[in-house]
């Protein structure tokens, strides 16, 4: 009943994510206003606007307008919803899981900002850098990574992609990396600890030139085109605590 319960409340938080995700990045309000179409403005009533359901029995379609509504708002809430259910298993109702899900949940915005927008917002990064901190001191990090660990991350994190960006920048003359990217590295250090950077700089830079690579080579994309780096930051970040071990112990 309790796996239940979580998947049903997932289901709803990761609704909400689906509007940050669309209302962040437009600078519109997340909270007072209703939902509504983005193509024809319609106002969803509450009964249109069940999580899961109503996108599958409205076939992933407006009820007013008929255009097709982007299959991700399906994707944000599955995603929450076994989110909630994976946090709940692993760890109960405490404030370790509840920890797991800010630090997920943050990662499932900046992707999809980052693939729709191409932007990493600092109303995301930085207060779960704070919040991160505040687990981290208090020992409800649940990736169990202490607080100097977790200083020395953030601050190497937010260093490295600074100091990279300002070499390209002189080298190229153009911006090659936003600061988004050097917060997202701020706040994954200090969840992840110091050990992540290296691993997680390494495998998001790896893949994300051989996804550019292959989108060059089949779209016949300009060289500078822009590709959603945090996107691969992210999944690299999401990754981590599971196959990071792993890596380590095999060299």
């Amino acid at each position: 009943m309790l796996t239940l319960i979580s998947f049903v409340i997932g289901s709803i938080v990761g609704s909400f994510y689906n509007v940050c995700i669309y209302r962040l990045p437009n600078d519109l309000d997340v909270v007072s206003k209703s939902s509504f179409c983005t193509s024809c403005k319609y106002k969803i009533p509450f009964y249109l606007n069940i999580p899961i359901i109503s996108y599958i029995l409205n076939f992933g379609k407006c009820k007013n307008c008929k255009n097709k509504i982007s299959i991700s708002y399906l994707i944000v809430e599955v995603l929450t919803a076994s989110l909630f259910v994976y946090a709940y298993m692993l760890y109960g109702i405490s404030f370790n899981g509840l920890a797991f899900i800010i630090f997920y949940s943050g990662l499932l915005i900046i992707f999809f900002t980052d693939l729709k927008y191409y932007l990493i917002l600092d109303k995301i990064t930085i207060p779960l850098s704070i919040v991160g901190l505040v687990f981290t001191f208090f020992n409800f990090n649940p990736f169990d990574v202490d607080i100097l660990s977790s200083l020395l991350g953030g601050a190497v994190g937010y260093l490295v992609i600074y100091i990279i960006r300002f070499l390209f920048f002189k080298i190229r003359k153009v911006e090659g990396m936003g600061l988004g990217d050097a917060k997202l590295f701020l706040m994954i250090g200090i969840w992840l600890g110091i050990k992540s950077i290296y691993l997680i700089l390494a495998s998001s830079a790896l893949v994300g030139a051989v996804v550019g690579s292959l989108i060059i080579y089949f779209y016949k994309k300009d060289k500078d085109f822009q590709i959603p780096y945090g996107c691969f930051i992210v999944i690299a970040s999401a990754l981590y605590p599971y196959l990071g071990s792993l890596f380590y112990n095999l060299i």
